[in-house]
């Protein structure tokens, strides 16, 4: 690209990113590519298209220099960014010639390094690997704490008390959303007729599910169920009490948790080492509850309820995980007000629940008819 030495520094940047941007094609590259091999290729990955960047702007006594780091996209993954910042009137300014990022680059984009570096480094003979995994999480500015500490619309200022109990701000939205995913819960059984294995458990599954992710925390809570309710039976064939059985049984819970944090190190999926965090005394009751209602009611009721259970977990987790609620009730915990209001308003509900509705409508529909021919008649 040529770009004359006394042009203005706006342009001349201009031409270097639209050249890099649009006459080198993206390629995903793993190894090390710089400048010169860049442009003769005419393609190159990110630290390819930024060392030629650097090479032509230094070339033009503009000061520029490589940046390292990550593209926060939530997910799991290996592979780092590279891009530019130019040293203009005081300021070091980014540019992203692979992503057209000009002179300005997203909020995502994390800084890990300067220069032109390797993000890890180790010797030949050492078995090395390593993932990126990005969550999402809520945390309020600070700035805007002070703002509202002196809202009139925000009396209690909970966020700053409990910052000062000493009482993290993850704790703190997990407690503000338990009970609004307690509301979808009652939302399911009262209106929808969905049935559950206990009242509340699938709102404590739901922020448990928060650090393993909704997936891996539905299999995990089908996997604790299956293996105690098979323990369960292997118990009753030594006729022992109740309590005694209840104690094996949590024992047996808190054993399968920790094999599964053992597994999920052994094969680098950090999502099944978060399994202890889910309630265990409630694991074990319920799976109890899994195995008298199968031995009672039979294998299909007891997984029928397992199955409605699973779609109220990922109901109240969905709920529980909006980020824009969770901001809502972090800066307005009053609105805690709101959803026992709610709560007392189903609570007088008398009408057809969806699941009953759908039972009867042959019958329902029937009677509908009826009516509309005695009116004609």
């Amino acid at each position: 690209v040529k770009v004359d030495r006394n042009s203005g520094l706006l342009y001349a940047l201009q031409r270097i990113h639209d050249y890099l941007q649009n006459d080198l094609e993206n390629r995903k590259f793993s190894g090390f590519t710089d400048a010169i091999t860049a442009l003769k290729l005419g393609e190159a990955s990110c630290n390819g298209k930024s060392r030629a960047f650097v090479a032509m702007a230094r070339k033009l006594n503009i000061p520029a220099r490589l940046v390292g780091g990550l593209v926060l996209i939530p997910g799991e993954k290996r592979t780092s960014h590279q891009w530019v910042e130019v040293y203009v009137s005081g300021y070091w300014i980014p540019f992203d010639t692979i992503n057209n990022h000009f002179a300005e680059i997203p909020e995502n984009y994390l800084t890990l390094y300067y220069g032109d570096e390797s993000l890890f480094k180790h010797s030949s003979n050492i078995n090395f690997d390593y993932s990126f995994k990005i969550k999402k999480k809520t945390a309020p500015r600070n700035e805007l704490n002070e703002m509202l500490g002196y809202s009139l619309l925000n009396q209690l200022n909970i966020n700053s008390n409990f910052e000062r109990a000493g009482i993290s701000n993850t704790f703190l939205i997990s407690l503000l959303m338990l009970p609004l995913g307690a509301f979808v819960i009652v939302v399911f059984r009262n209106v929808v007729g969905l049935e559950t294995f206990g009242t509340f458990l699938p709102a404590l599954i739901a922020v448990a599910a928060q650090q393993t992710g909704i997936l891996w925390g539905s299999l995990g809570f089908l996997l604790v169920i299956i293996l105690v309710s098979v323990f369960r039976r292997l118990l009753d064939n030594l006729q022992i009490l109740h309590s005694p059985k209840m104690s094996i049984l949590l024992t047996i819970v808190v054993m399968l948790l920790m094999v599964s944090t053992v597994l999920g190190n052994l094969f680098g999926i950090s999502e099944i080492t978060q399994l202890p965090l889910f309630p265990v005394a409630i694991l074990a009751i319920t799976s109890e509850r899994f195995a008298i209602t199968e031995l009672e009611q039979g294998t299909i009721k007891a997984w029928r309820i397992t199955l409605m259970t699973l779609i109220v977990i990922w109901a109240a987790y969905v709920v529980m995980e909006s980020t824009f609620l969770q901001n809502l009730f972090l800066v307005f915990p009053e609105l805690l007000f709101a959803v026992i209001a709610l709560n007392l308003w189903i609570g007088k509900w008398v009408g057809l629940r969806v699941s009953e509705f759908i039972r009867f409508r042959s019958i329902i529909f029937a009677q509908e008819d009826q009516n509309e021919h005695g009116v004609k008649s």
